[in-house]
């Protein structure tokens, strides 16, 4: 009897931990994806092709960060993205967002947009974009997307 249940915890923790949805985590967690997304988010780490390239934005002063609202009590945007304002320059796209592919997907639909830097990211895009969710929880966001022809990953942190 004791090697049964011993069986079973052992069967049941390994199919537990083994489950995660995304690469890189979490393994549990209370909170649906679409509630750890809602929130604030500064771009901590951008790779373009495995190389670090968040140097990029740093030359015009300018760090972008993405915000999402509750998409059941969204009033004219789901999804904003951000740059700081250094004089007149400043990046911003506003659309809609959805989390698809049983969640494991973003898929942002760009409306307005604004890139007076005129730089070239999938942060800064008309395209309705997919990306892949490396990493959800309250605190990071990981997502990586190929985008002509290059590979872009970027990493967040949740903003206090």
């Amino acid at each position: 009897m004791k090697v049964r249940i011993f069986l079973a915890v052992i069967f049941i923790t390994t199919a537990f931990f083994s489950c995660k949805k995304y690469p890189d985590g979490p393994s549990l967690s209370f909170r649906s994806p679409t509630q750890r997304l809602i929130g604030k988010w500064e771009l901590k780490e951008y790779r373009v092709d495995g190389v670090d390239s968040m140097s990029i934005f740093s030359n015009y002063h300018t760090i972008p960060g993405l915000d999402f609202k509750d998409p059941n009590r969204v009033d004219s945007a789901g999804f904003i993205i951000r740059g700081g304002i250094d004089t007149a320059n400043y990046v911003t796209s506003i659309g809609l967002y959805e989390l698809t592919n049983h969640k494991k997907n973003l898929v942002l639909h760009p409306s307005t947009y604004v890139n007076d830097l005129n730089l070239f990211s999938p942060l800064i895009s008309t395209e309705d974009l997919t990306f892949d969710i490396l990493r959800l929880t309250h605190k990071e966001f990981w997502i990586e997307i190929d985008f002509h022809s290059r590979h872009y990953e970027m990493h967040y942190a949740g903003e206090q």
